[in-house]
């Protein structure tokens, strides 16, 4: 499963070519070659999990560099389904929404508050995913339960990247 992410937000004024280099680095280039890297050890049968996001799927304030990275995350999934299919490797991509995680608690208790409560508004679901939630989501994924289950998106989002808000 490739889960790492640079999550800069900024608006398009403030992009720099190395920061945009730098988080397709990351959210794109480094699952692909790890992916690459990790072949000869891939069993036949493997599962690969590319971690996405719903701003693949939405747009929203500041998250045009972000999400068309993590588009192409998703449809590197496809692709590589594609690819790897006659190795009998399955791909396919988890796209969480909101989610309660660490990544807002450097900027302190009440701005990550703010933050959780103004995204909270935006899930139709009217909550925040939890990291318990999207690891079951990727057992699935990575079980033989999903045997069938091949270049494909599964969104647990709260159904943010399929209702308006």
């Amino acid at each position: 499963m490739s889960n790492a992410a640079d999550v800069t937000h900024l608006p398009i004024e403030s992009w720099t070519e190395d920061a945009f280099d730098r988080l397709v680095a990351t959210n794109l280039k480094a699952p692909f070659f790890l992916v690459k890297a990790l072949l000869p050890l891939f069993s036949p049968h493997a599962s690969v999990i590319l971690v996405g996001s719903v701003s693949a799927f939405i747009g929203h304030q500041d998250a045009a560099v972000y999400g068309a990275a993590k588009a192409g995350l998703l449809s590197l999934a496809r692709g590589l389904t594609y690819e790897l299919k006659d190795r009998g490797i399955r791909v396919n991509g988890l796209s969480p929404g909101p989610t309660v995680t660490d990544t807002f608690r450097p900027l302190g208790p009440e701005r990550q508050a703010a933050i959780y409560d103004e995204l909270r508004r935006t899930v139709p679901l009217h909550r925040l995913g939890t990291t318990t939630e999207l690891a079951k989501a990727a057992v699935y994924l990575a079980s033989d339960e999903s045997a069938y289950t091949a270049g494909t998106v599964l969104r647990v989002d709260g159904g943010i990247g399929e209702l308006a808000y």
